[in-house]
C-alpha cells in the first residue's frame, strides 16, 4: 500500500484532470478520523454517518477554494465542526419533545442504538450535558478526550496494560463500527458488567467481551473450602489471565494437609490445589500470548501448612539450580577464563587453561528455548509470587517474646504447632536468601489503613502487592510520570492536580463500562469502585534534582507528592459522588473510611513538621486501630522513615500545604464515589509509553543502572547514559566538560557519542581528547584516540567499534572503552555527595557502591501513610547480604509501618543464565578454588619446569641508554602475547668482547629463567642495586625533550640499570605487564619536519625507507662533541674510555693504557 503523501495529494488537487483521484485519496485517509470526531459530538451512528458524508460533499464543492496555508486535516476538521453545530441547532429547533423533558429525548436517541446497554449513569450524564449550550457541550465532549491525548502524547500519564490491550477493541465497537460487529459478535470470553439500580448493584451479561472490555489489571479472588469452589476458581483465574490481568488469592481458607474431612480420610491441603492452578496459569499465560501469568498466593502465619509454604518455591527452585546454576557457574567461569588467559597471573593462566580444556559432559549448553521447559512445564509454582501474611497476634508475640500457634482451619481451637516468631522469620530469611521468596504482608498494618475495615478484613493483594481490596473485587491502574510536571525548577502543582482529576474520571468510567469474568467480581467492583492512581519516576526526579534517593530530602519529596496525589483523588471522588452518587457500599464502610481520611490528614501534619511548616492543633478525631498497630506506631514509623528535618524550599512546601488544604476540605464531604483511590504500581507495561525505560525509574524504585541498553527496531542496540544523569550533574554544578568526562567513564564511547549528538557538538574528537583527568576508562579512551588526527578518522574508528559490538566481535580489550564501567567511583574529583546522588539499586560491575538496604525500606515507610494501597517496590540486597540482614529488614518493615515488602538478594534466582555476572559470589568462589589448585600445580612445575618459548615472530621494544658520556648501550625486550617480559637482549658500544660476552650471557640466562617461570619480581629484587663498573650518570635516549622516558639518572652497574629499565617498562601497578606508552610520542617518531615517514613493501629489492633528515649545523656538531664534565663518568678511563678502570687501593688505574687518577701518584 502506497503511504499517504500530502504534498503529492495537493499537486493532484491543483490539476482538474487529477482532482477526483486526489480527493479519493483524501476520503480514504481521513474518513475514520473525522467519523470519530463527529461521533463524539452527536449521539447516534446514523447521524454521525450522515454528517461525515455532508462534510466530504462540502469539501468537494469548495475544493477549488482550499489554500495550502493549513493542513488538509485542519480544513476538513473545521468543516465537520461547522456541520455538527448546524445539525445540533436544527435538532433543538425542530424537536417535538418538550425542552423540560430532556431525558425522554436522550432515551429516544440512545435506545435507537441497538447496542445501548441501558446504563443509568450514561443517561444522567447525557441529561446534564443537554442543559449546556451546544458549543459548551461539544467543548465538554472533546475536552476530556483531547486532554487525555495530550497527557499520553507528552508521556505524562498512562493506564495499565489491559486498557491498552482491550479498550482499543471497545473504541471500535462502542462508537459505531457496525461493519465489525458481525465479525466480533460471537468472539471473546464471557463478560459481565455491574449495573447500579434502585435495588443495588446487579450483574448483567454483556453481548460479548468487546462491548464491555476488561479494563482492570488487578483482581482479588476468594475460594471456599469445597471441591466445587476449588474447581470454579480455576475457571475464574483462566478467564482473567486470558484478558491480560493478574489475580491474588489467600489459600488459608482451605483445610491444611492432614486435617480431617467429612467422612473418612484427611485433606490434601491447599498447596496441592495451588500447584494445579499454577500449571493451568502457565498454560494460558496472560493475554493468551507469551506474557507470564501473574498470581499472588498468600498464606496466613497461623495456617498449619505455613512452614511448608515458605519452602515450597525454594524447593522447586533448587531443582532449577541443579540445572541452571551449575550451568551459570561453568558458563561464567569459562568467560572469566577467556579473560584471565589474556591478562591473568601465571596461576590464573594455568587455571584458565584447565577450565577451557574441560568440555561439558553433555555436548549442549543451555539455551533460552529451554527456559520454558524448566519453568513452564517442569517446575511448579512458577507463575506465582508467594507471600506470608503476618496477623496481629504474630507481631504481638514477637514484641512480647512469646510463642505463636498454627491452628486447624475448621477448628481453630485445635493447635497444630507452637513456635516463636523468630523461627518463622529465620525460615523466611533462609528461603529469601536462596530464592527471593516469600514476600511479607503485615496484615495488621494493611487493615489499619483499610477503608473497608468496618465490613471486612483484607486478606490478600494483587500479584505485585499494591492493590489491597475485598475479595472478588478488581482495580484498574494508571500512573503519572512525575518528572513531566517539573519544569523551570518548579513542580507544576495546578497542572498535576488537573491531570489527576482527568485520570480519576477515566478510572471511574472504566469501572462503569468495564467487563469482568464472573458476576461476583462485576458486582463487587461496582460496589466499591476502587481506582489505582499512582506515580512513577520518583527516583529519576530525585536524580535530576541532585538529591540522593537514600536521604531525608528524597523521602520527604516522595511523601509530599503521594500526599498531594491521594488528596486530589479523594476530592475528585467527592465531586463525582455529589453529582453521580456514592458507591453502593459507602453506608457500610463510611466509618472506617472517615477514620482513614483523618489519619491521612494527621500524617500530612507530621510531614509539615519535618519541613518546618507551622501546624495548627487538631481536635481529637476518630482514628484507625489494630491490636498490634495504632496511630502512635504509624507516626513513629513515619518519623524513623523520613529521618532528619529538612528544608526543601518554598515550592515543595507549597505542595504539602496544598495537600493539607485538600485533606481538611474532605472533612466536610459526606459522599464519595470511590472507596480506594491510589496505589503505586510497578508500572512495567505502563512505563513504556511514558518513556521511563529510556530516562527514569519505575514505580517508587531507584535507578537500577546508570547505563541504558536500548534495542533498536532495525536491529542492534544503543548504549546510552540515563538521560537524567546529565541533568543531575548540571544541577550539582558540574561543567559540560566534567559531565562529558563522567558520561564517558560510566557509559564509554557509546554513551558519550549519544550525549554529544544530543548536545549537537560537531567535533567529537577534540572534546573527547580532553577527558584525561577522569578515571581509568577515560585515560584509556584518550590513549586510544591520541593517534587519530581528525574527526573523519575518529568517526571511522567509532563506526568500526559499533559494527564489532553489534556482531559480537568486539575485542575484550575494547569493551571497557566502548561500554564504560557503569559507575563514577574512579574519577578522583567526583565528591561523596555526587556519588550518593547516583547510587543505584545494583552495584555496577567493578564498583563497590549501591543504595543501602534500609534506604529501600525507609522510602516505603515514607510513602505508606499517603496511599490507599501499597507501593510495589523491591528491597534490593547485594550478593553478600546475610540471612540476618534479611530478618532485620522484615522486622524493620513493620516498625516503619510498611504494608508489604519483597526482598531480592543479587544472585538468588537461578534463571538469569545469560546475564551472569563475573563478580558474583558463586563464580568468584569457584574461580578461587580453581586458582588454588593451579597454584599447587605450578609449585609442582617448579620442580619439573617446562619452558615457554616465544614464537619465532614476536613483539619487542628497544631502549637506548648512555652511561657517562660515551658508553652507549641498547636493551631489547621480547614481549609475550599477554604483555609480560619474556626475554631480553643487550649490547654495549665500547665494551669489548669480554664485557659484551658477559652481558650477553647474563641476558640469555635471565631470559631462559623467565621462560621457565622464575618470578619477574624475584629478578628485580635480586639484581637491583648490584654495584660494579661501569656505573655513574645515565641518560636514556638521545634528546632531553623526548617524552615518556623513565626518570633514571644514575646506576650502580649495568645490571642495576637493566633492572631499573625493566621495573619501569613493566610496573608492578600494572601487574608487571608492559606499560602504555605515550601515543603522541610514538606518533612523533614517524614524522620529521612535518612530513610522515613512509615504508615501502619488501619485494625483490631491499627495504627502502624515505626519511628526510634535518641539516645539523657545525655549531651543533661542535656542541655535541664537547665533553660534558657533569656527565663524565669516574668509572671509565678518561683517556681510553676502557671499562678496565679499577680500584688500586683508594686510587684507580687503567689496566689497558696504564693511566692513573693520581692519589698517591705512584
Amino acid at each position: 500500500m502506497t503511504p499517504y503523501n500530502e504534498p503529492e495529494v495537493l499537486k493532484l488537487l491543483q490539476e482538474e484532470s487529477t482532482q477526483r483521484k486526489g480527493f479519493e485519496i483524501i476520503v480514504a485517509q481521513y474518513s475514520e478520523q473525522l467519523y470519530w470526531q463527529i461521533r463524539r459530538m452527536v449521539l447516534s451512528h446514523e447521524d454521525a454517518n450522515d454528517l461525515l458524508q455532508n462534510t466530504f460533499i462540502k469539501a468537494w464543492t469548495n475544493i477549488d477554494y482550499f489554500r495550502a496555508e493549513a493542513k488538509l486535516s485542519t480544513w476538513l476538521y473545521r468543516i465537520a465542526l461547522n456541520e455538527c453545530l448546524t445539525f445540533l441547532n436544527k435538532q433543538r429547533a425542530t424537536t417535538t419533545i418538550a425542552i423540560d423533558d430532556p431525558e425522554a429525548m436522550i432515551v429516544q436517541k440512545l435506545e435507537s442504538d441497538s447496542y445501548y446497554s441501558g446504563d443509568q449513569v450514561q443517561l444522567l450524564l447525557q441529561k446534564a450535558l443537554l442543559t449546556l449550550p451546544e458549543k459548551q457541550r461539544m467543548v465538554f465532549n472533546l475536552k476530556y478526550n483531547q486532554e487525555m491525548k495530550y497527557m499520553l502524547l507528552h508521556q505524562m500519564w498512562a493506564p495499565n496494560s489491559p486498557v491498552w490491550f482491550n479498550i482499543g477493541h471497545w473504541e471500535q465497537w462502542r462508537w459505531g463500527r457496525p461493519d465489525l460487529r458481525d465479525l466480533l459478535g460471537n468472539k471473546g470470553n464471557d463478560a459481565y458488567y455491574g449495573l447500579e439500580t434502585k435495588n443495588g448493584v446487579e450483574a448483567r451479561k454483556s453481548v460479548n467481551g468487546y462491548a464491555n472490555p476488561q479494563a482492570s489489571a488487578c483482581f482479588i479472588l476468594g475460594v471456599e473450602d469445597s471441591m466445587d469452589a476449588i474447581l470454579r476458581h480455576q475457571y475464574t483465574e483462566g478467564s482473567i489471565f486470558s484478558s491480560g490481568s493478574g489475580v491474588g488469592i489467600n489459600i488459608s481458607s482451605i483445610r491444611s494437609e492432614g486435617e480431617p474431612i467429612a467422612g473418612k480420610g484427611s485433606a490434601s491441603g491447599p498447596l496441592s490445589f495451588d500447584r494445579g492452578w499454577d500449571k493451568m496459569a502457565g498454560a494460558i499465560k496472560s493475554g493468551g500470548k507469551t506474557r507470564r501469568a501473574a498470581r499472588m498466593v498468600v498464606m496466613y502465619s497461623d495456617h498449619p501448612d505455613v512452614f511448608e509454604f515458605v519452602k515450597t518455591k525454594f524447593r522447586q527452585e533448587e531443582v532449577a539450580k541443579v540445572i541452571l546454576q551449575e550451568h551459570n557457574v561453568v558458563y561464567g567461569l569459562r568467560k572469566l577464563a577467556q579473560q584471565k588467559l589474556a591478562d591473568g597471573t601465571p596461576e590464573e593462566q594455568i587455571a584458565a587453561k584447565m577450565l577451557l580444556s574441560t568440555p561439558f559432559v553433555v555436548n549442549k549448553s543451555f539455551s533460552p528455548a529451554m527456559d520454558d521447559l524448566i519453568y513452564g512445564q517442569t517446575l511448579s509454582n512458577q507463575n506465582a509470587n508467594h507471600t506470608i501474611s503476618m496477623k496481629s497476634g504474630f507481631w504481638l508475640a514477637y514484641k512480647n517474646g512469646t510463642k505463636y500457634a498454627t491452628r486447624w482451619v475448621k477448628d481453630p481451637s485445635h493447635i497444630v504447632r507452637e513456635y516463636f516468631p523468630n523461627e518463622m522469620l529465620a525460615e523466611m530469611a533462609n528461603a529469601i536468601w536462596n530464592n527471593a521468596e516469600p514476600g511479607l504482608h503485615n496484615n495488621d498494618i494493611i487493615n489499619f489503613w483499610s477503608t473497608f475495615r468496618d465490613e471486612c478484613m483484607i486478606e490478600t493483594s494483587n500479584p505485585c502487592s499494591e492493590y489491597l481490596g475485598p475479595v472478588f473485587s478488581s482495580c484498574n491502574l494508571s500512573s503519572f510520570n512525575v518528572i513531566r510536571f517539573y519544569k523551570n525548577s518548579k513542580f507544576e502543582i495546578e497542572k498535576f492536580m488537573k491531570a489527576v482529576e482527568i485520570a480519576m474520571v477515566a478510572a471511574d468510567i472504566n469501572v462503569t463500562k468495564g467487563g469482568f469474568p464472573i458476576p461476583e467480581i462485576a458486582i463487587n467492583t461496582v460496589n466499591y469502585r476502587t481506582t489505582g492512581i499512582g506515580f512513577a519516576n520518583i527516583g529519576g526526579l530525585l536524580m535530576s534534582l541532585g538529591i540522593p534517593y537514600d536521604s531525608s530530602e528524597g523521602r520527604a519529596i516522595a511523601a509530599s507528592l503521594a500526599s498531594l496525589l491521594t488528596s486530589v483523588c479523594y476530592c475528585t471522588s467527592a465531586k463525582l459522588g455529589a453529582a453521580l452518587g456514592a458507591f453502593a457500599k459507602y453506608p457500610l464502610i463510611k466509618g472506617s473510611m472517615r477514620r482513614v481520611l483523618n489519619m491521612h490528614a494527621l500524617m500530612n501534619d507530621e510531614l509539615k513538621k519535618f519541613l518546618g511548616i507551622k501546624v495548627h492543633a487538631r481536635k481529637s478525631e476518630d482514628l484507625p486501630f489494630e491490636e498490634s498497630f495504632n496511630a502512635h506506631d504509624a507516626i513513629e514509623g513515619f518519623k524513623k522513615s523520613i529521618g532528619d528535618k529538612v528544608s526543601l524550599g518554598d515550592n515543595w512546601n507549597e505542595v504539602v500545604e496544598e495537600a493539607g488544604k485538600l485533606w481538611d476540605s474532605l472533612k466536610k464531604e459526606n459522599s464519595f464515589r470511590n472507596s480506594f483511590v491510589t496505589c503505586i504500581a510497578p508500572t512495567g507495561t505502563i512505563s513504556a509509553p511514558m518513556g521511563i525505560y529510556e530516562e527514569g525509574t519505575t514505580s517508587a524504585e531507584p535507578e537500577y543502572s546508570l547505563v541504558k541498553h536500548k534495542q533498536l527496531s532495525g536491529g542492534g542496540t544503543m548504549t546510552l547514559i540515563n538521560g537524567l544523569v546529565p541533568q543531575g550533574l548540571a544541577k550539582l554544578g558540574y561543567s559540560f566538560e566534567q559531565i562529558l568526562t563522567i558520561i564517558a567513564e560510566v557509559s564509554g564511547l557509546a554513551g558519550a557519542e549519544n550525549f554529544l549528538h544530543a548536545k549537537r557538538v560537531s567535533n567529537h574528537l577534540d572534546v573527547l581528547k580532553a577527558i584525561g583527568d577522569g578515571g581509568e576508562i577515560c585515560r584509556e579512551i584518550v590513549a586510544r584516540l591520541s593517534p587519530l588526527r581528525d574527526e573523519s578518522e575518529y568517526q571511522e574508528f567509532f563506526k568500526r567499534m559499533c559494527t564489532q559490538s553489534e556482531k559480537g566481535t568486539l575485542p575484550f580489550s575494547d569493551s571497557s572503552i566502548y561500554f564504560g564501567c557503569g559507575h563514577m567511583e574512579g574519577i578522583p574529583w567526583v565528591d561523596e555527595r555526587t556519588l550518593k546522588v547516583f547510587d543505584c539499586a545494583n552495584t555496577a560491575f567493578g564498583g563497590t557502591r549501591c543504595i543501602a538496604v534500609d534506604g529501600h525500606v525507609k522510602m516505603l515507610g515514607a510513602l505508606q501513610p499517603f496511599i490507599s494501597g501499597a507501593s510495589s517496590k523491591t528491597i534490593n540486597m547485594p550478593a553478600s547480604a546475610t540471612e540476618e540482614d534479611i530478618v532485620k529488614s522484615l522486622v524493620e518493615s513493620h516498625e516503619l509501618g510498611v504494608k508489604c515488602i519483597a526482598i531480592y538478594r543479587d544472585g538468588s534466582k537461578a534463571n538469569a543464565v545469560y546475564s551472569t555476572r563475573l563478580d558474583s559470589g558463586e563464580i568468584q568462589e569457584a574461580w578461587n578454588k580453581v586458582v588454588d589448585a593451579a597454584a599447587k600445580i605450578r609449585q609442582h612445575e617448579h620442580a619439573n619446569p617446562l619452558r615457554k618459548r616465544l614464537p619465532y615472530r614476536r613483539w619487542g621494544q628497544t631502549i637506548k641508554f648512555t652511561i657517562g658520556d660515551d658508553i652507549n648501550g641498547y636493551m631489547t625486550v621480547g614481549i609475550s602475547e599477554t604483555g609480560y617480559c619474556a626475554e631480553i637482549f643487550g649490547r654495549l658500544g665500547q665494551g669489548g668482547s669480554f664485557i659484551n660476552g658477559m652481558f650477553d650471557a647474563f641476558c640469555k640466562a635471565f631470559s631462559i629463567a623467565l621462560q621457565y617461570g622464575v618470578p619477574f619480581d624475584d629478578f628485580i629484587g635480586a639484581f637491583r642495586y648490584m654495584s660494579f663498573d661501569p656505573a655513574g650518570w645515565v641518560r636514556i635516549g638521545d634528546y632531553n625533550e623526548e617524552g615518556d622516558k623513565p626518570e633514571i639518572h644514575t646506576c650502580k652497574s649495568i645490571v642495576d640499570l637493566l633492572m631499573q629499565l625493566l621495573d619501569w617498562m613493566f610496573p608492578s601497578e600494572n601487574g608487571r605487564r608492559l606499560r602504555q606508552l605515550d601515543q603522541d610520542y610514538i606518533a612523533a617518531m614517524f614524522t620529521n619536519n612535518g612530513r610522515t615517514m613512509t615504508v615501502k613493501a619488501v619485494e625483490r629489492t631491499p627495504l627502502q625507507t624515505e626519511l628526510p633528515l634535518a641539516t645539523t649545523t657545525n655549531a651543533a656538531v661542535n656542541t655535541q662533541k664537547k665533553k660534558d664534565k657533569a656527565m663524565s663518568s669516574a668509572l671509565t678511563c678518561p683517556k681510553c674510555h676502557s671499562y678496565a678502570y679499577v680500584f688500586d687501593g683508594k686510587c684507580r688505574s687503567c689496566r689497558d693504557c696504564g693511566y692513573k687518577d693520581g692519589g698517591c701518584g705512584a
